[in-house]
C-alpha cells in the first residue's frame, strides 16, 4: 500500500515521546510542535467528514425455537467515517453498531465544527477536548461516535508518519492475535458440531456458541440440558486445543447461570459470558465466586469509570470492552492497564466491519494481559476493504502497513443500501421478557 505522503510533514521515529505508565505517544504535544501550533502556517488541518452507512448481509435469520420470533437480523448496519485533510492524507474509522447507527450518524455531524479546521494529529487532545465539552460522559451513542473519530485520527497520524498504529502506540508486542468466532448454534447438538467444524475448517481455533436460548421461564432444566448436551458433543468432536466459548447475552438469572457452569465444566469452556444482566456487580461477583468456568463480562460497558467497580473487587476473570462503542483505541487500553494490576484477561469484543477489527487488533498488539480476540464477518471484510490479513491456525497477523493498515473500497460501500434493524423479540414462553 502506497501511504500518501507530506513535505516536510514526517516525524521521525527518534521524535516520539512516551509517558511511562500512559498509552503511547503524546499526541497532543508533539505533533503540535512539530506542525507549528494550531491555526499556523503549514499546520495539517481537518477540511471535511463524510460519513457511509450501508447494511451488511449476515446470511442468518434465527429464531426463538419456542415463540418462532426472530431474535438475530438478516443484516447488520454499519457506519464508516472518512476525515480528509488539506495534506491528501485521509483517515478511516467505524461507527457501526446494529440499533445505533442513525444516532451515531447525528452525533458526528452535530460535531463537524469541533473537527473542521483542527490538527488531526493531535489524536488524544482532539477527541478529549469534544468529550470535555459535554457534560453527559458516558453511553454508546458517544462512545461510539467518538471511538469512529478516534480511529481515523490515528489512521491520519499512522500515515502521516508511515508507520503502523501499533508503533505509535508504543510498538506491539505480539505478531499475531489468536482469535475465535461465533456461530455454534445451540439447537442440537449435531447443529453445534457442524458449526464447529465450520469455523475449524476456516481457520479458527474457537467457536462461540449462545447456551440457554431455549428456556422458556427463568428456571428451565430442559435449556440446562440441551446447552450442556450441545458443548459436550463439540468437546468430544474436535482437537482438544480447540476453545468452546459461551456466551448468555446477560439474560439468564444468576442461579441458571451458575448451574449451567457448574455441569459445563468439565467440557473446559473457555469462558462463559454475560452470566448476568449488567447493572449490578454484586450478581456479576456471586456468579465469579461458585462458578468454575471463568466468567468474562464488558461489551455493554463503555468507559473505565464502568469498569473500574469490576476491576476492584474483581468480579470476573475476563473483561470484554468494545473498541467501537468504548470510546476508540485510547480508551479500550487505558481499560487494559487498569485490568492488567488486577491481573485479569482481556478478550475484546466485535459487531461490526473491518476499521473495527484493525483498531481493535492495534490495541490487541500491545496489551500485556491480551487472551482472544473475537472475529465476524471477516469473510465479507473483502468486500469493503483491501487488507492482508489471515485467519490461520486460531490467529490472524497483525498488519504492519502505516496507519491501520487497510485501504476502503470508498466506491464499492457508497452504493451499498441502507436499512434501519428492526427491533428485536426475546421473549419466555409467558410473554414475559428473557434478553439482555
Amino acid at each position: 500500500m502506497n501511504s500518501p505522503t507530506v513535505k516536510n510533514h514526517r516525524l521521525s521515529r527518534r521524535g516520539f515521546i512516551y509517558q511511562a505508565g500512559s498509552v503511547g505517544l503524546a499526541l497532543g504535544t508533539t505533533l503540535e510542535n512539530t506542525y507549528g501550533q494550531s491555526g499556523g502556517n503549514g499546520t495539517m488541518k481537518i477540511t471535511e467528514i463524510q460519513i457511509y452507512k450501508f447494511s451488511v448481509p449476515t446470511g442468518q435469520e434465527i429464531r426463538d425455537p419456542k415463540t418462532g420470533e426472530l431474535i438475530s437480523s438478516t443484516a447488520k448496519p454499519w457506519l464508516f467515517l472518512k476525515i480528509s485533510t488539506n495534506a491528501g492524507i485521509v483517515g478511516w474509522g467505524e461507527g457501526s453498531g446494529e440499533w445505533l447507527v442513525s444516532s451515531v450518524e447525528a452525533t458526528l455531524n452535530e460535531w463537524r465544527p469541533l473537527l473542521i479546521g483542527q490538527d488531526p494529529l493531535g489524536v488524544v487532545r482532539l477527541t478529549e477536548d469534544i468529550q470535555n465539552r459535554l457534560p453527559w460522559k458516558g453511553g454508546a451513542i458517544y462512545g461510539t461516535a467518538i471511538a469512529a473519530i478516534n480511529m481515523a485520527l490515528y489512521d491520519i497520524a499512522g500515515k502521516a508518519w508511515g508507520v503502523p498504529v501499533h508503533t505509535i502506540l508504543g510498538g506491539k508486542k505480539r505478531d499475531r492475535v489468536r482469535v475465535y468466532t461465533g456461530g455454534a448454534l445451540f439447537d442440537s447438538p449435531e447443529k453445534a458440531v457442524a458449526a464447529a467444524k465450520k469455523v475449524a475448517r476456516a481457520g479458527y481455533l474457537g467457536v462461540k456458541g449462545n447456551p440457554l436460548e431455549s428456556r422458556t421461564w427463568p428456571m428451565d432444566e430442559a435449556a440446562v440440558n440441551l446447552s450442556v448436551a450441545c458443548v459436550e458433543a463439540i468437546r468430544k468432536a474436535m482437537p482438544s486445543d480447540f476453545d468452546i466459548l459461551l456466551d448468555t447475552h446477560g439474560s439468564p438469572i444468576p442461579e441458571l447461570s451458575i448451574e449451567f457452569a457448574r455441569r459445563v465444566a468439565k467440557y473446559r469452556p473457555l469462558f462463559l459470558e454475560e452470566p448476568v444482566k449488567v447493572g449490578s456487580v454484586d450478581a456479576l461477583l456471586s456468579v465469579s465466586k461458585n462458578s468454575p468456568v471463568p466468567i468474562a463480562t464488558g461489551e455493554k460497558l463503555f468507559t473505565l469509570h464502568d469498569f473500574k467497580p469490576i476491576i476492584d473487587c474483581r468480579a470476573c476473570a475476563i473483561l470484554q470492552p468494545d473498541t467501537l462503542h468504548a470510546f476508540g483505541i485510547t480508551a479500550i487500553l487505558e481499560i487494559a492497564k487498569a485490568a492488567e494490576y488486577a491481573q485479569m484477561q482481556m478478550a475484546p469484543h466485535i459487531g461490526g466491519g473491518p476499521l473495527f477489527y484493525a483498531a481493535s487488533l492495534s490495541a490487541d498488539s500491545v496489551m500485556n494481559n491480551f487472551l482472544i480476540q473475537e472475529t465476524g464477518y471477516f469473510e465479507q471484510f473483502d468486500r469493503f476493504v483491501e487488507h492482508e490479513w489471515q485467519i490461520k491456525n486460531g490467529y490472524v497477523n497483525i498488519s504492519d502497513r502505516p496507519g491501520l493498515g487497510i485501504e476502503v473500497k470508498e466506491k464499492d460501500i457508497a452504493k451499498m443500501p441502507y436499512h434501519s434493524l428492526p427491533f428485536r423479540q426475546y421473549r419466555h414462553e409467558d410473554g414475559s421478557w428473557k434478553g439482555w
